[in-house]
């Protein structure tokens, strides 16, 4: 008895951990696949354990049959979850089609139904609460061949998955293999306890694979989590290195290199495989200044290598910290730009004059020459090009800021942020920056610009570099406003309003001039919907979106907060006032009923708040006081309705 409930206990104790470690992975799920399946491997272990315990407690048939029954929750589909757990670890899910990976569901699935549905399979079933064989119930049923199946089928899936577990001892990379071994010492364990209960070396009728799947549990877990490189490397790998020109080193939390693509390969002719687990000071000990570089958290770097036949490295080091869960640094991700080339034509063009005007026509990024007065004295064809002249006398004698502007992105004037960026070149050499254009056509560019100081003829000039990232900055534009609009309206959404408003204000402070939000809500929309049906209802919102758009103006910020509420921020300039801006909506929302192209007709509860430059409010209170103002409006048409209807004669 002291022995059977020492076993009730242990197996209740291994269940309550693989509970915690299922649960443990599912938090994880977003972080890397693999957590998925061995937070499902884990419930698995949990039922088995769950379901041999409270076997073990049971004098009766229909006591039995229940723990037997929630055991093959756990039985049947231990297997398949351990083989997929293999496949993603060692990368080979991916190379696997998607039906086949359901077929390891097949005849678990056929294992289950059969074990609650076919009552022949406990026709002739006992109970054998005390033999030869040992202290503990047995409870024998009739076992059909679907059962020998299902023992075949999970010996070989449990083999199999110990197996790729092996290969990747063998094949991943140093640091990699320590979690390999983890996580083939792991499935040793229930391997062993497999074998040894099917040739029937266990005493006692004990049923050892459930002890020893809780005991690998933890194996697992420290494999798959603890270094994190699961996730970790190989998202890394897919999103940037193979797409890469510049090299790439990943370093986790502890400053151990993870991996570095093929161009940090050639840069700093390092051996992959030599290199990956070794700490930062070991991997850059040969080149110091790029060390240097790399804690600083980036600059300019130009060393020549270890040896004598090794390149120099004249590069650009980033340096970006990879946030993991809740903001936790993860590991730095080191890009190093190779501006070897750049350099080198620099060095040309003090070298030899033939030679930078060669270089000079024949770059085709845009390349102007400006002297120590802020003027264009030279241009090649692409900044011609670039700024939308026919010659270079539309380009020369004029200065950066006359071809930008007014204010730069970040709010700076034109003409301060040029003073500021050529003192930072006479100071360092060189200086950088991010800067806005305007095209000759009115349009918009923007261009990553760089100031060299040079000597020609000994005199120093300045050498202004532009590289066109106008089309990147429109992608990356477009992703931002994915999450910023509206997608039934084509408005802003709330988050869009809040983020653009916030720069309004900035704007209306700048220009001293007040503004005006206009909260609009439209009526019954609630009826439309049960009258005419959603997709009614929609076009409603849509039509009302639309009546708003063309009664503010294109610079003026209007969004959809969400249901049937919108809002708009006028900046009012030009005679543009709240009674302007009211008597266009309702002038354009008659025009719109009048065309009686829908069923109904639309109405709007207007409320209005003003913000002043001499006393500023927040969004949110501007918000506050115009919704405030728009119910105000909503009640008093609802009392006018009333009325009417009261006065109407039956």
């Amino acid at each position: 008895m002291e022995e059977r409930m020492l076993l009730i206990l242990l197996l209740s104790a291994s269940s309550t951990c693989m509970f915690l470690l299922a649960r443990f992975g599912w938090k994880r799920r977003q972080m890397m696949p693999a957590a998925r399946v061995f937070s499902a491997l884990m419930l698995s272990v949990a039922l088995y354990c769950a379901g041999y315990a409270v076997q073990l407690t049971c004098e009766s048939i229909p006591c039995m049959l229940l723990a037997f029954r929630l055991e093959y929750f756990g039985i049947a589909f231990l297997p398949a979850f351990w083989l997929l757990m293999a496949l993603y670890f060692s990368g080979v899910v991916s190379r696997i089609p998607r039906f086949l990976v359901i077929m390891l569901f097949v005849i678990p699935v056929l294992t289950l139904a059969i074990i609650f549905s076919d009552t022949s399979l406990y026709s002739q079933n006992q109970i054998f609460p005390g033999t030869a064989a040992g202290p503990f119930p047995v409870f024998d049923f009739n076992r059909e061949p679907l059962y020998l199946v299902h023992i075949v089928y999970s010996f070989f899936a449990i083999l199999a998955g110990t197996a790729l577990f092996l290969s990747m001892v063998f094949l991943s990379e140093r640091l990699l293999r320590v979690q390999a071994v983890v996580m083939f010492l792991g499935s040793l364990l229930p391997c062993s306890a497999l074998i040894a209960y099917l040739a029937g070396m266990v005493p006692s009728g004990i049923d050892p694979f459930p002890f020893a799947l809780a005991a690998s549990g933890p194996f697992f877990a420290f494999g798959l989590f603890r270094y994190r490189l699961v996730n970790l490397a190989p998202m890394v790998r897919s999103a940037l290195f193979e797409n890469l020109k510049d090299g790439v080193l990943v370093f986790n939390q502890a400053g151990r290199l993870l991996d570095l693509n093929c161009a940090a390969f050639s840069l700093l002719a390092m051996p992959h495989q030599k290199a990956i687990g070794e700490l930062r000071d070991q991997v850059l000990a040969d080149y110091p200044e790029l060390l240097a570089a790399v804690i600083a958290g980036g600059g300019l770097v130009e060393e020549r290598g270890p040896n004598h036949y090794s390149s120099r490295l004249v590069a650009k080091v980033t340096v970006t910290p990879i946030r993991g869960k809740w903001r936790r640094d993860a590991g730095t991700l080191v890009l190093i730009h190779d501006i070897s080339g750049l350099k080198k034509a620099e060095s040309d063009l003090r070298d030899s004059e033939e030679k930078f005007r060669l270089l000079f026509e024949a770059a085709p990024d845009p390349i102007l020459l400006m002297d120590d007065s802020g003027r264009f004295i030279d241009c090649n064809n692409s900044a011609v090009q670039i700024f939308g002249g026919t010659s270079r006398g539309n380009i020369l004698h004029r200065s950066l800021a006359y071809f930008s502007p007014e204010y730069q992105p970040d709010g700076e004037l034109s003409t301060e942020k040029e003073a500021g960026v050529v003192r930072l070149a006479f100071a360092e050499g060189t200086a950088f920056s991010e800067w806005v254009f305007r095209h000759q056509d009115g349009s918009l560019i923007i261009a990553d610009l760089s100031i060299t100081i040079i000597s020609i003829k000994g005199v120093k000039v300045q050498l202004v570099h532009l590289l066109d990232i106008t089309e990147k900055k429109h992608a990356e534009q477009k992703l931002r406003e994915i999450s910023l609009t509206d997608e039934l309206t084509g408005l802003h959404n709330r988050r869009g309003f809040m983020t653009l408003a916030l720069q309004q204000i900035k704007i209306a402070d700048r220009l001293a001039q007040g503004m005006t939000l206009l909260y609009a809500d439209l009526d019954d929309l609630k009826d439309i919907n049960d009258t005419y049906g959603h997709l009614a209802g929609d076009q409603s919102l849509i039509d009302a979106a639309t009546v708003l758009k063309t009664s503010l103006r294109a610079s003026d910020i209007l969004a959809r907060l969400g249901g049937d509420e919108f809002a708009g921020l006028i900046l009012e300039s030009g005679g543009e006032t709240e009674l302007a801006v009211r008597a266009r909506v309702y002038e354009n929302l008659n025009a719109h009923n009048l065309q009686r192209i829908r069923p109904y007709r639309l109405s709007f509860s207007i409320g209005t708040a003003r913000y002043e430059v001499t006393e500023p409010s927040s969004v949110e209170e501007l918000l506050e006081v115009a919704d405030r103002e728009m119910y105000r409006n909503k009640l008093e048409k609802k009392r006018c309705r009333k009325n009417e209807n009261e006065k109407t004669p039956e």
